[in-house]
């Protein structure tokens, strides 16, 4: 019988139960994938290279898995969105094995290779999971859709480039469409109030855990209006409900200024 080394195991382990993750504050799926050589391989270039294509394969596979549980606004999962059609599965398929590599493959003594790959949420992804989505502006803004330092008006008490929700206190749950309501059920912001290319390109909503990084944040940056969730709403926890006066506030603010529009809003989350 052969011998099976300790390492081939967990290795193997990994394999089948290795599951990827969202990270909400740079936007991207990270996925970890590992892949055995062919022992029939002629060289060991070639086992190599057979591991790596494996490994890549096998985090695909994890990238696709972690896509499905994410959260797409407080109702509706990718994972349901992505049964309403063979179509949308295949073109989140498309767009998982269009990854990034991270770093170097890592290369164990059995011949085994890990490789850690990312696929960005916004752009592709983002403009396909929210077709069905209802945008207050679509008027192409092209390369334009992007925070620049440069763009945003000089700090003054009165102009504020941005909104910052101070959810630390709530366990919201992130999503590419999340709305915020007034206490009173007043929808203060969503799809309907943006511009779907700064939507698509830089998501609805950054999520942040660090204050101090939030009010340094371009999409904020560099007077943020504050304020504080008071609950969160939906079967997925997704939409943020603050106080009516604040979303009377920010309703006025929005009248004079296009920090709704530009999707220049940050969750801080815990």
């Amino acid at each position: 019988m052969k011998k099976v080394s300790l390492l081939s195991i967990l290795l193997f382990v990994l394999a089948v139960f290795a599951q990827g993750e969202v990270d909400w504050e740079r936007r991207v799926v990270k996925a970890i994938g590992i892949g055995a050589p062919n022992p029939n391989a002629p060289n060991m270039a070639v086992k190599r290279a057979g591991a790596i294509n494996a490994a890549k394969m096998y985090a695909v596979r994890d990238l696709m898995a972690t896509v499905k549980g994410m959260y797409l606004s407080s109702e509706q999962t990718a994972e349901n969105y992505m049964m309403t059609s063979d179509v949308v599965k295949t073109q989140v398929e498309g767009i998982a094995r269009a990854f990034q590599m991270v770093g170097e493959p890592q290369y164990f003594e059995d011949g085994s290779v890990q490789v850690t790959v990312e696929m960005s949420i916004d752009g592709k992804l983002s403009d396909l999971m929210m077709k069905e989505e209802t945008f207050g502006d679509t008027t192409p803004m092209g390369e334009e859709a992007t925070y620049k330092l440069s763009d945003l008006a000089p700090s003054k008490p009165d102009v504020y480039t941005g909104l910052i929700i101070d959810c630390t206190g709530v366990e919201l749950r992130p999503a590419l469409s999340p709305k915020v309501f007034s206490r009173s059920g007043r929808e203060v912001y969503g799809s309907a109030n943006v511009n779907k290319d700064f939507a698509v390109q830089q998501g609805m909503m950054g999520y942040l855990k660090n204050i101090d990084f939030a009010k340094e944040n371009a999409r904020v940056t560099n007077n943020p209006f504050i304020v504080k969730a008071i609950e969160v709403k939906g079967t997925n926890k997704a939409d943020i409900v603050i106080s009516d006066e604040d979303a009377a506030k920010i309703e006025a603010l929005a009248n004079n200024l296009n920090f709704l529009r530009e999707c220049r809003v940050i969750a801080l989350i815990k």
